[in-house]
């Protein structure tokens, strides 16, 4: 009799861990799946790159930075002025 539900209680906590590896691996492919098709949607969007224009040319290839034109006419360093 103590055999017999010894092995019943076996059959059963067997039984919900194989079905929870099993929704464990269907989870994961479904997730991976899910990623893949976001991934492919991303790509064909292309929101996040600029749009390609095939007939203009950029002028320079490097970037510019802005250089206010006072800054080299300047031949002094800044000094502290006390305002009263």
């Amino acid at each position: 009799m103590l055999t017999a539900i010894a092995g019943l209680a076996t059959l059963i906590i067997g039984t919900i861990f194989k079905l929870l590896l099993f929704g464990t691996v269907l989870f994961g492919i479904g997730s991976f799946a899910a990623a893949r098709m976001r991934r492919r949607d991303r790509r064909a969007f292309q929101m996040d790159t600029a749009p390609v224009h095939p007939n203009v040319q950029r002028h320079y290839d490097t970037v510019v930075a802005i250089v206010p034109l006072n800054a080299q006419s300047r031949s002094k360093r800044a000094t502290i002025v006390p305002v009263y």
